[in-house]
């Protein structure tokens, strides 16, 4: 089985100020696009220790707060589409806070392939964001928590 076949299992956060969404952009590809900070949820660690640490890692910010669990998308790449490593994954998305990741605040480049900006919310539909079926998912998510936990493209 090759790592493209693997099912990917990553933890996301929703870091809000105001208006604005704390978002990564890619530096290292052929073409840009935006996601939510995160990552791979690496073997024994928790969906939640994982989305601490990539903010830590991504963004130097040591002082988050999981407010909640505001969904989870089950998503599987269209065929010619698939990113690099994997095929289909599961994003566990979190709304978190910190008081240093403040739009006012410099964010510093910790990782060579992105750089992290604030976007306003309303602005989303403007920016290649990914996974796609989060761009109409989110505004769902924060207005109506629990409501709809579980995403998938699979049905």
């Amino acid at each position: 089985m090759s790592t493209k076949d693997k099912i990917h299992v990553l933890s996301r956060a929703v870091v809000r100020d105001q208006d604005h969404l704390l978002l990564c952009k890619t530096l290292d590809l052929p073409k840009t696009f935006y996601f939510l900070p995160g990552g791979h949820v690496e073997h024994g660690e928790s969906v939640q220790e994982t989305v601490l640490r990539e903010l830590q890692e991504e963004a130097g910010a040591q002082d988050c707060t999981i407010k909640g669990l505001l969904g989870c998308l089950e998503y599987s790449f269209e065929p010619g589409h698939s990113s690099i490593c994997h095929n289909h994954e599961y994003n566990f998305v979190f709304d978190v806070t910190s008081p240093s990741l403040k739009k006012h605040n410099p964010i510093p480049r910790l990782e060579d392939h992105i750089e992290l900006l604030w976007l306003p919310l309303a602005d989303l539909s403007t920016v290649d964001f990914r996974p796609e079926p989060l761009q109409n998912l989110l505004p769902k998510w924060l207005s109506t928590p629990s409501k709809h936990p579980l995403e998938s493209v699979m049905i």
